[in-house]
């Protein structure tokens, strides 16, 4: 009976440990990417905005920014040979700005003149998609 447990457990286990550690080493290499474009003026806002992307499907995020200061919003991807698009919109989805209109540059500075809480859409734009993580850093000048 112990024996039969221990077949049936150790796999499941194991598996969940190579998830974890692939999900993980996933986080970091985008944190590696995306810190390109996050300069030492900026200060991170605390989070992470991670989600794994397939084929056709957008994800978004909600932040909110709060009134003069000045913001940065990076967008990076592991994907190979793909543009992230990045559109931000208020919360009745005007638009605001969408890297699209700017050859998929991969951050934006801005500032509201008051504060505004936005819906962060990101998308990728391949020739050959495959599934794979987008992230996004958000952070402003103190």
């Amino acid at each position: 009976m112990k024996n039969s447990f221990f077949k049936i457990a150790f796999p499941l286990v194991f598996a969940i440990a190579v998830f974890n550690f692939k999900a993980s080493s996933q986080v970091s290499q985008l944190q590696h990417i995306c810190s390109l474009y996050f300069s030492p003026e900026y200060i991170s806002d605390g989070q992470e905005y991670f989600a794994q992307l397939k084929p056709d499907q957008k994800t978004e995020f909600r932040t909110t920014f709060f009134g003069d200061n000045t913001y940065r919003i990076v967008a990076c991807t592991n994907l190979k040979r793909s543009d992230v698009v990045f559109s931000v919109f208020d919360t009745e989805k005007n638009l605001l700005f969408s890297n699209a209109n700017y050859e998929y540059t991969p951050y934006w500075d801005f500032k509201f003149s008051s504060t505004v809480t936005c819906i962060i859409q990101v998308d990728v734009k391949s020739e050959k998609f495959v599934p794979g993580y987008i992230m996004l850093l958000i952070g402003y000048k103190p």
